[in-house]
């Protein structure tokens, strides 16, 4: 149902009106019995650590391998020893996840850097930009002097500069929709839906995706 690897987003049941720090989200690393053992739950205001008491509740969700989106109810229930900092929460089993909807992927305009190559003919590549990105797909901008087909497979290369300051580097096959100019004088531009991605791959966009969105709302409000 849940897969290792995969963002679990929480969000506290007990928090009162003043509290700031409500959502919250971690990684899947492992499973046992009925725990789901995952790493630091950081904070979605700070991407810093939060340190909860045991008992402590959650509403929680994850994206599926189908792309669904499944809420559950959890609650903190221990740590424990290792390399790095691992928590445990209350796995409600399969009965206990409940499918919402159909993943609609957030899409966010993301100028990232991609190495796009045309599976049909491998001396056919480019380096570009994105115009937007999602964890279900992107628009790239063609540069000039380059050109791709109507329809076709191709893979993607990209780099994702995380808040952490860490770089994750992302590939996974993508096939085009359309190209389209966006605007008058403006570059050629492909829109492309990600196929058979791997779901970790999927999970490191999904998670830039999040952040980016983050950020543009924590502008807003300092406006």
């Amino acid at each position: 149902m849940i897969n290792i690897g995969s963002t679990i987003f929480l969000e506290r049941k007990d928090c009162n009106e003043e509290e700031v720090e409500t959502k919250f989200h971690c990684r899947l690393i492992d499973r046992d019995d009925n725990l789901l053992i995952v790493d630091e739950l950081l904070s979605e205001l700070t991407n810093t650590a939060s340190i909860f008491k045991t008992g402590t509740a959650f509403d929680a969700w994850f994206i599926g391998r189908d792309e669904a989106k499944y809420v559950f109810e959890t609650e903190l229930v221990g740590r424990r020893k290792g390399n790095i900092s691992m928590f445990c929460l209350k796995d409600p089993g399969k009965a206990g996840y409940k499918r919402i909807q159909r993943r609609n992927y957030a899409r966010v305009e993301a100028a990232v850097n991609v190495a796009l190559h045309f599976q049909a003919d491998s001396k056919k590549r480019f380096v570009s930009v994105t115009a937007d990105l999602s964890g279900g797909g992107c628009a790239i901008d063609i540069p000039k002097g380059k050109s791709l087909p109507e329809e076709g497979e191709v893979s993607l290369w990209f780099v994702l500069p995380m808040q952490s300051g860490e770089i994750d580097y992302v590939k996974g096959p993508a096939k085009i929709v359309r190209v389209f100019t966006p605007q008058p004088g403006a570059p050629e531009r492909v829109s492309l839906q990600f196929t058979e991605m791997d779901d970790a791959e999927r999970q490191k966009i999904i998670r830039y995706c999040f952040e980016k969105q983050l950020n543009m709302r924590r502008q807003k409000k300092e406006e």
